[in-house]
């Protein structure tokens, strides 16, 4: 299953009446790839279509597209645990350095789940003699504290890939 197949799917689960023209739009494909999509999903035994009307169709995920949904899910869950646990690792490398070179006071400056993770990270060092505050603007920060810009750090940690 393709990364567009499970869009519509996800999609059709929110409304299994929706129309090929409003998915569409909703997933932003042609209405030809739409139908190709759907007519495949059919084919291969994920969906089937039931007719209400003359024009109206519902979709129904069968047990194997519903099988195979829970399984690409739990995949997508995994990369994604994956990569977080990745990005933390790495934002605790660059807190530790900032530690070994003689910072105890940190500000992490930002919003959101990027703050929450590098808040997280610093956390997990469990680093006896250091403090820590998110914090969302800053005028002048102390002497000595590092300051940790979260869109920086992220921003800086994306050339790293």
């Amino acid at each position: 299953m393709d990364e567009n197949e499970l869009k519509l799917i996800a999609e059709l689960s929110k409304n299994s009446q929706a129309s090929q023209r409003y998915l569409s739009k909703a997933l932003d494909l042609s209405l030809g790839m739409v139908n190709i999509i759907l007519h495949r999903l059919i084919a291969k035994g994920y969906m089937k279509a039931k007719q209400l009307d003359g024009r109206r169709v519902s979709y129904i995920l069968t047990p194997k597209g519903f099988s195979e949904k829970v399984k690409r899910s739990s995949e997508y869950i995994a990369r994604t645990i994956d990569a977080f646990t990745s990005i933390k690792e790495r934002i605790k490398d660059k807190i530790k350095g900032l530690y070994d070179n003689g910072h105890r006071k940190f500000v992490i400056l930002g919003e959101g789940e990027p703050a929450a993770l590098t808040g997280m990270a610093l956390k997990e060092l469990d680093l006896m003699d250091a403090e820590y505050e998110l914090r969302t603007a800053l005028d002048k920060p102390e002497d000595g504290t590092a300051v940790i810009r979260v869109e920086d750090l992220y921003r800086e940690l994306a050339k790293e890939l």
